[in-house]
């Protein structure tokens, strides 16, 4: 009985604190993520993926040194021992900055502090040379 207060209380305490939402689950949103461990903050991690991948050991996987699993990991399993981290699996498609939401696939999510880490790639006004020189990221 007294874990089911205990998980109870930490859920009030987490909707009484100042909500931080992460855009990606790359580095930076992982930097960004552990950089709030220990903070009075509930973090949101939203990604379109479930998992982070180490994208400069992927010529490795290519070559047989590596397995994929060795270079990517399940977000959750990734902050499991973070209590603050909660990972949400959507696609942003837009954001309100004036009313502080983050619009979803699947709906939208009111933020105090917003971090926007996802990948975006500059070809400095020449959308020609995505053809020539795609990122790793994909779609």
């Amino acid at each position: 009985m007294s874990h089911l207060h205990e998980t109870c209380s930490t859920c009030w305490v987490q909707l009484t604190l100042p909500r931080v939402v992460i855009v990606g689950g790359g580095f930076g949103g992982l930097a960004a993520a552990r950089a709030l461990r220990n903070t009075s903050v509930s973090v949101t991690l939203i990604d379109k993926r479930n998992y982070h991948l180490f994208r400069p050991m992927l010529y490795q996987v290519a070559t047989g040194l590596l397995s994929a699993d060795e270079i990517s990991g399940p977000l959750r399993s990734i902050f499991s021992h973070q209590k603050n981290v909660d990972v949400l699996l959507d696609e942003v498609t837009g954001i309100n900055s004036d009313q502080r939401i983050v619009h979803l696939t699947r709906g939208e999510l009111q933020y105090e502090f917003l971090i926007l880490a996802s990948i975006q790639y500059d070809y400095f006004g020449h959308d020609e040379w995505r053809h020539f020189a795609p990122g790793l990221a994909g779609g």
